[in-house]
């Protein structure tokens, strides 16, 4: 009895970690060490030779005045 019980409770925890897993390749995948596609582009910015895009930092007149 508690033999089963045991293989029950280590069969839902791992199916529970799996599909956690699953859950954050899919709407996290940074998270996990998938390279989602924000991180291409910021892995192709920092390539040398290459053109940056600034369009989406801060201007100059969202920057803190000292």
């Amino acid at each position: 009895m508690e033999t089963s019980l045991a293989i029950v409770v280590v069969l839902v925890l791992v199916f529970l970690g799996i599909g956690s897993y699953f859950f954050l390749m899919i709407f996290y995948p940074e998270w996990v060490g998938i390279t989602g596609p924000v991180a291409k582009k910021n892995l192709d910015e920092h390539r040398e030779g290459t053109e940056t895009n600034d369009s989406t930092t801060i201007d100059d007149s969202q920057k803190p005045s000292l």
